[in-house]
């Protein structure tokens, strides 16, 4: 049908029909833009703003909460929970405004009410690990163990990496090891790595021996920073025997090429096979120091499948330990040290030997064996040392001394393999 305007009055009340409509849409279109530009704000009178231009507008009341709940110069408390009760009613199932809406009210006192928000937080989503989560945390806060313990666990489930903070919670309000064991820490390698960290940084070693029993029983694969704080930890607190059967437990889970080690061997990797550096049990060296360049060779060993090559620029004349690798001692035990040297051209009138010293004081369970210089095949070194009363551990180093002529610039090779250091009541087999 065509509209067939006869007249100037008929069309000047369309014009002002559609000049009504387009002001209509333009009220409505500008009171949503400048709503929305209030509620870009973090102030509670922009955001404030904006709820009464669109008061049905959850997002809006969810922002408004959070400035009145956590404005620290003008906290809300009342205020935030009626905002917080306006977000749920226009959108009951947000979880996010349902899980702030019940710390509120444990904020507040209303425990009851906080139980009631955190339910409904879990109906809303009860897959969410991050729920379980805060209700979780909510539940142990009021003494009730068992489903925080079950709600924590699922989170764990889901996210193994809050197992640290889960086993500090949980152990300080129920200091039984057990209970973290059995109904915390879910059956995953990475849930009581986490957790052991926590322990050994609050200082509750037994708590992480028993925590490392336990992953162990997992068949984990691991890698050092997963057990190396433990180690450090258990060695500065004297157990030193302790503290090498972790680390040789958590080692042997990395896939490792087989170490040649003597029975009884002090020394952890004494042919470097392990290509592990700058660890508490491993050898430790510098690329680069002094003029020393150090570093593993595959081409030239005399066991397995690499030694450890040591070369000298010619420039310096160093003071210094090369390659140091730590090992636990019996006190008052006698040990026989021995390893294999070769060098090629090695200048100066000081070159490679060992150095022996009781690790906690220098002054102790000394020992140092004659140096090799010049050119040499392979040859065998070896000394006796004795731990001296107190001794726990021992520090084997590649040494090299100054020379006395301080003009004196050393270069060329050296290759160093097969380090080891055993009690003498065990038979020792050379190469």
């Amino acid at each position: 049908m065509i509209l067939r305007l006869s007249d100037s009055l008929s069309r000047g009340l369309l014009v002002l029909g559609a000049l009504a409509i387009a002001l209509w849409l333009s009220f409505f279109g500008l009171r949503s833009g400048i709503a929305g530009q209030a509620a870009e704000s973090d102030s509670g009178k922009y955001l404030h703003l904006a709820t009464l231009l669109e008061p049905q507008n959850p997002e809006y009341w969810y922002r408004l909460a959070h400035v009145k709940q956590f404005n620290l110069e003008q906290p809300d408390p009342s205020g935030a929970l009626e905002a917080y009760h306006n977000v749920v009613e226009l959108d009951p199932g947000n979880t996010e405004a349902w899980l702030d809406l019940g710390t509120a009210y444990e904020l507040s006192g209303n425990i009851a009410a906080a139980r009631d928000a955190f339910q409904h937080a879990k109906k809303s989503y009860p897959a969410s690990a991050e729920v379980a989560w805060r209700y979780g945390n909510f539940l142990l806060r009021q003494g009730d163990l068992a489903p925080a313990l079950a709600e924590l666990r699922a989170t764990l489930q889901a996210d193994p990496r809050r197992s640290g903070a889960a086993f500090s919670r949980v152990y300080r309000a129920d200091p039984d090891i057990n209970t973290v064991v059995n109904d915390l820490l879910p059956p995953i390698p990475e849930a009581y790595v986490e957790a052991i960290a926590e322990a050994v940084d609050s200082q509750q070693l037994a708590a992480a021996q028993t925590l490392w029993m336990r992953v162990m029983a997992l068949h984990p694969q691991l890698q050092i920073p997963d057990f190396e704080g433990l180690v450090t930890a258990l060695l500065a607190n004297g157990d030193y025997d302790m503290a090498r059967h972790v680390w040789d437990q958590g080692t042997s889970t990395m896939n490792l090429p087989p170490l040649i080690q003597p029975q009884g061997s002090v020394i952890w990797d004494p042919s470097f096979e392990s290509s592990i550096n700058n660890h508490t049990f491993a050898w430790s060296y510098k690329s680069l120091d002094q003029g020393v360049h150090t570093e593993l060779d595959t081409s030239e060993k005399l066991s397995g499948k690499q030694s450890l090559h040591v070369t000298f620029d010619g420039e310096h004349n160093p003071d210094l330990h090369i390659a140091c690798a730590k090992g636990v001692v019996t006190p008052g035990l006698q040990y026989l040290f021995s390893a294999w040297v070769k060098t090629a051209k090695l200048t100066g009138d000081q070159g490679i030997r060992f150095h022996l010293r009781g690790v906690g004081n220098p002054n102790i369970s000394v020992a140092t064996t004659q140096d090799t210089r010049g050119t040499s095949p392979w040859t065998f070194v070896e000394e006796e040392w004795t731990a001296a009363p107190g001794v726990h551990g021992v520090e084997v180093c590649v040494d090299r001394q100054p020379s006395t002529n301080a003009d004196i610039r050393i270069s060329g090779d050296a290759w160093v393999d097969d380090v080891t250091l055993v009690p003498e009541v065990t038979e020792h087999h050379r190469p």
